[in-house]
């Protein structure tokens, strides 16, 4: 036969019987934090947190922290980007020199050689856009409501 567990109890005899042992997490989570605060959190403090009055002033002041951090978080984005630029372009600079130098001619033969076929492509959608036109004004033309507003 398993012995029974041993009962704690109080000066006048009531008692729960053994605890476990809960982890300090619990608590947390159990919510048993809410009692705690009804129980010693005084009346007037509790009343005041209910209370709007006090949320404004404090909301202006994390707006004005926020706005600081952001303008400090900028400045210091700014200031990374122009360091590193500068860094970068100053030890870039004789490598897009000697680069555009041999790119220069390229490109200028690219678009010397293009330039026929953008004026093809053009002089074809100028022609096309005309017969379009002269199809539409044929097209409405036909149309018997064309005569009768011609006449009137």
């Amino acid at each position: 036969m398993m012995p029974q567990p041993q009962v704690e109890t109080d000066a006048i005899g009531a008692g729960e019987g053994p605890q476990q042992a809960v982890p300090w997490s619990a608590w947390v989570t159990r919510q048993g934090w809410v009692r705690w605060c009804r129980c010693h959190v005084p009346r007037s403090w509790a009343q005041w947190w209910t209370t709007s009055c006090w949320r404004q002033p404090f909301q202006r002041v994390l707006r004005g922290l926020e706005g600081i951090l952001y303008l400090l978080l900028s400045l210091m984005l700014c200031h990374a980007l122009f360091t590193t630029g500068s860094y970068l372009l100053s030890s870039l600079w004789p490598v897009a020199a000697a680069a555009w130098s041999h790119l220069l001619p390229a490109v200028l033969l690219l678009v010397l050689s293009a330039l026929p076929a953008l004026l093809f492509t053009a002089s074809f959608l100028l022609l096309f856009s005309t017969l379009l036109s002269l199809v539409g004004l044929l097209t409405s033309m036909s149309h018997p409501d064309f005569a009768q507003d011609s006449d009137q």
